[in-house]
């Protein structure tokens, strides 16, 4: 199974709210996976709608030049992007990765990437993308998809103020639970995520559950290096801590 190098995230916010635009994934032939999501939970729609305040356009990469092409060339891939109130975008590459999830081979879920780069210095703002997903088939049991679903949703509530998050958000795909969805965190450093995700809270005790329950079938985490980055995201520059 192919598997890669870098990443590509752009983030994008409407208003008033609307239904997620269609890209052109032809235009970067070489992308390993190229889909649009929207925060439809931060918009109290239905995930099947796909409206939204928010969109991530995320993209998988092998090489540092096709993560990049992606954000020069967004508004080919997305041209509904100049609607945008506001967009920030970066090429990402991982320096720690762990788990599975569907990206870049939906038949055959596993790791996505090939390799990592070396931990970014301390301080150095990172972005975190974890994942969840589901078989499909008769076995499909709803009421644990719903139990997981609304973990998510509390642990969001519980990200209010936490010391060194810019910014939270989740995404899901168009076609349910084809593909896996995620959630991105822009963070002011390691130490901060690493404080949240592993101190006392909600965020701790649905980690366990997931490991003593199996709320999900297959679940990822990858922890970001912002390679090269543009734009603005919640009125600034999310990279940007005084």
């Amino acid at each position: 199974m192919p598997k890669a190098s870098y990443a590509s995230l752009i983030l994008a916010r409407f208003d008033p709210m609307r239904p997620a635009g269609e890209i052109n994934a032809s235009v970067l032939p070489d992308a390993l996976f190229l889909k649009v999501g929207a925060d439809t939970r931060a918009a109290a729609q239905p995930a099947q709608t796909q409206t939204a305040f928010k969109f991530a356009i995320f993209g998988l990469h092998s090489t540092l030049e096709h993560a990049n092409q992606a954000l020069e060339r967004r508004n080919e891939i997305a041209p509904w992007l100049e609607g945008a109130m506001e967009v920030w975008g970066a090429s990402l590459a991982p320096f720690r990765h762990f788990g599975e999830a569907n990206f870049v081979n939906p038949q055959n879920p596993g790791s996505q990437f090939e390799a990592m780069v070396p931990e970014p210095p301390a301080g150095t703002p990172i972005v975190i993308v974890t994942s969840a997903g589901w078989e499909q088939g008769e076995n499909l049991d709803m009421a644990r998809i719903q139990d997981f679903s609304e973990g998510v949703t509390g642990v969001r509530v519980s990200m209010t103020a936490v010391p060194g998050l810019h910014s939270q958000q989740t995404f899901n795909f168009p076609g349910g639970l084809v593909t896996d969805g995620i959630t991105v965190t822009i963070w002011k450093d390691f130490v901060s995520a690493r404080d949240f995700a592993y101190g006392p809270g909600l965020h701790k005790h649905q980690m366990k559950r997931q490991r003593e329950e199996n709320l999900g079938d297959r679940t990822s985490f990858t922890r970001f290096k912002v390679v090269n980055s543009f734009g603005l995201w919640h009125g600034g520059d999310p990279l940007a801590w005084k």
